[in-house]
């Protein structure tokens, strides 16, 4: 069995578009790594994707991603980039199970099929078909979050610092698989989340992290 993390960066779709009624925005990077059983790294992915319903980065997401018109210029497109990602993913020859941070990339993915209209092989059905994980959400429900937090709080609550640059694709995708690796190993992050309640409130805790916590600032949609 691999494990492989994904993070897209995605740039919005030009208002006057009919490809807006499928989906508003289109995927410009895809970053992604391959953990073994034991989620340690053993190979990573990346590659930026040329947009094809808007012909230029919007600045806020240039701000966001660093990524630039002429990162992009000659990319390969999605149905390029996408089959590019699978064929790394299946030539492992094993199981995988894909995990994100939150939900929003599988959407997009099936989206840009739809919009596109990528036609998967039967091995890249068994990627797509089931829904990928939501480790956002499993973090969530464990540690007892009433609403979405971001990544970065994520790993801060798990002791690990962010390496990198935020909103990279395979940056994001290094450190969403670093937490995972934390996180599954229960003993490592309990004895880590009970140093962080101790510094916050010495006295005894009746109710869950999450409940004491504002977590406004870091909340994302």
């Amino acid at each position: 069995m691999k494990h492989i993390v994904i993070d897209l960066e995605m740039n919005k779709i030009a208002r006057s578009s009919e490809a807006r009624k499928i989906c508003k925005s289109e995927i410009i990077e895809i970053g992604a790594v391959m953990l073994d059983e034991n989620l340690q790294e053993i190979g990573n992915f990346r590659t930026y994707v040329k947009p094809e319903y808007n012909d230029k980065i919007a600045a806020e997401i240039r701000n966001l991603t660093g990524i630039t018109d002429a990162m992009v210029a000659n990319a390969p497109v999605f149905r390029e980039a996408f089959r590019m990602f699978t064929n790394w993913c299946l030539g492992t020859g094993d199981e995988v199970t894909i995990y994100a941070w939150s939900d929003s990339d599988y959407n997009q993915v099936v989206k840009e099929i739809l919009l596109k209209e990528y036609e998967l092989s039967d091995e890249e059905h068994g990627l797509i078909d089931t829904e990928w994980t939501d480790f956002q959400n499993e973090f969530d429900a464990h540690i007892g979050f009433e609403r979405r937090i971001s990544l970065e709080l994520a790993l801060d609550m798990a002791g690990i610092d962010f390496s990198g640059r935020q909103h990279d694709a395979l940056d994001d995708a290094r450190n969403t698989a670093d937490l995972l690796h934390v996180f599954r190993d229960r003993d490592l992050f309990e004895k880590t989340l009970r140093k962080v309640k101790e510094a916050m409130d010495p006295t005894p805790l009746r109710n869950t992290l999450g409940s004491m916590i504002d977590f406004s600032g870091f909340v994302v949609g």
